[in-house]
C-alpha cells in the first residue's frame, strides 16, 4: 500500500510538471510575437481542462484497460472517438468563452470549421504523445521486470532442486561406506562417523548456499577424499594437489564433488586396484579442476555410464545455469582412464 501511494505521488508530480511545463511552452509560442504573453497564458488556462481529461482517459484508462490488454482495435476506435470529440469541446471553448470574451477582435469560425478543428485535433495529439510514450516505457520496463523476476524464481527452483537431487544422493553413497566398515567391524568406523559429521554439517549449512568460499570447497573436498580413502585402503593410488591461494574466492558450492565421486565409482580394475589424480589450480579469477582416473572393466563395458550418472549430469546443469558463459567443461572417456577438465571464472571475494 505504501508503495502504491508513493508511486501515485509521483505520478501526479509528474503529470503537474508536464502541464505546467505545457502551458508555459504554448504560452510563450502564442504570446511572443503578439507581446500579450498575459493573454496567451490565461487563454491556455481556460483550455487546459479538456486536454487534461483527454491525456487522463487515454492514458491512464484506455491502455491499461484496451492496449495493454492487446484489444488494439478497440483502443484505437475508442481513442478516434475521444480525440474527436475533445477537438469539439475544445472548439466550444474557443467559440464561447475566449473568442467572445478575450479575443474580441478574432473572427468566430463556425465550430465544425476543417481547419481550425483539425488544429485543435493536432494540438490534441502533440499533448498526448509523450504521456503516451512514457507510459509505454514505463509498461514495457515493467513487463521486462516481472519476465525476469520469474526467470529468476525458475532459476532458484531449478537449482534448489539440482541441489536436493545431489544431497540425497550423496549422503547415500557415505552411508553405504560407513555400514560396510560397521559389517567388518574395522577399527576405522569411529573415525568415518567423526568425517561424516563433518562433511554433513558443512553440506546441511551451505547446500542452500549461493555461494561458498574457495577455501571451505576444498576443505570440504579433502574431506570428503580422506574418507573415500579410509574405505578403499591400499587398493587406490591417490595423488591430490592444489596451486596458487585458495583465499578470497566464492564459487557455487558441490560443483567438484561430483566428478571426483564419479572417479571413486568406476576407478577400480578386476583386481580391485586403481589410480586417481587430482590436481587443483586458481590462477587470476580461474579455477582449473583436472580429475583424471583408472577404469575398471565394467566401466570399459559401459562407457555411457561414467559421464551420465545423477552426479554428473546434475553438475553439468547446474553450470549451464550459474555460469553459462564463463565455464569451460571437457570430459574424455579413454580406453583405460577418464579424465575431467573444468576451468570456472570464480569470483572474488567470500560468501
Amino acid at each position: 500500500m505504501a508503495y502504491d501511494l508513493e508511486n501515485r505521488s509521483l505520478i501526479i508530480r509528474l503529470y503537474t510538471l508536464y502541464w505546467l511545463g505545457y502551458i508555459l511552452l504554448f504560452s510563450l509560442i502564442q504570446g511572443l510575437p503578439a507581446n500579450d504573453f498575459i493573454t496567451a497564458l490565461r487563454n491556455e488556462w481556460y483550455s487546459i481542462l479538456p486536454k487534461i481529461l483527454f491525456v487522463t482517459i487515454v492514458v491512464e484508462f484506455l491502455m491499461p484497460r484496451l492496449l495493454f490488454k492487446k484489444k488494439t482495435i478497440t483502443f484505437i476506435t475508442a481513442y478516434v472517438i475521444l480525440i474527436l470529440l475533445f477537438a469539439f469541446l475544445q472548439r466550444l471553448i474557443d467559440n464561447f468563452i475566449i473568442l467572445r470574451y478575450y479575443l474580441t477582435f478574432w473572427k468566430i469560425e463556425p465550430l465544425l470549421s476543417a481547419p481550425v478543428f483539425l488544429y485543435n485535433v493536432s494540438k490534441l495529439q502533440f499533448v498526448v504523445t509523450i504521456p503516451i510514450a512514457f507510459k509505454l516505457f514505463y509498461y514495457l520496463a515493467e513487463e521486462k521486470n516481472k519476465v525476469q523476476t520469474i526467470l529468476s524464481e525458475k532459476l532458484q527452483a531449478e537449482l534448489s532442486s539440482l541441489r536436493n537431487q545431489f544431497h540425497p544422493h550423496f549422503l547415500f553413497n557415505v552411508l553405504n561406506s560407513l555400514y560396510s566398515k560397521i559389517l567388518s567391524k574395522s577399527d576405522d568406523s569411529a573415525e568415518i562417523v567423526l568425517k561424516i559429521s563433518d562433511i554433513l554439517r558443512f553440506s546441511i549449512y551451505d547446500v542452500n548456499n549461493k555461494s561458498i568460499t574457495l577455501e571451505n570447497e576444498i576443505d570440504y573436498l579433502k574431506n570428503y577424499i580422506s574418507l573415500q580413502q579410509l574405505r578403499f585402503e591400499n587398493q587406490l593410488q591417490l595423488s591430490f594437489s592444489v596451486y596458487g591461494s585458495v583465499e578470497n574466492h566464492s564459487i557455487e558450492p558441490f560443483l567438484i564433488l561430483p566428478f571426483i565421486e564419479n572417479s571413486y565409482k568406476y576407478c577400480l580394475d578386476e583386481n580391485n586396484q586403481g589410480w586417481i589424480t587430482i590436481s587443483i589450480t586458481i590462477n587470476d579469477e580461474w579455477l582449473v579442476v583436472k580429475i583424471e582416473n583408472s577404469l575398471s572393466e565394467n566401466a570399459n563395458l559401459y562407457p555411457e555410464n561414467v559421464n551420465s550418472g545423477i552426479g554428473i549430469s546434475n553438475v553439468k546443469r547446474r553450470l549451464e545455469l550459474l555460469y553459462p558463459d564463463t565455464h569451460v567443461l571437457t570430459i574424455k572417456n579413454e580406453t583405460v582412464s577418464f579424465f575431467v577438465s573444468l576451468k570456472i571464472k570464480i569470483k572474488d571475494g567470500g560468501n
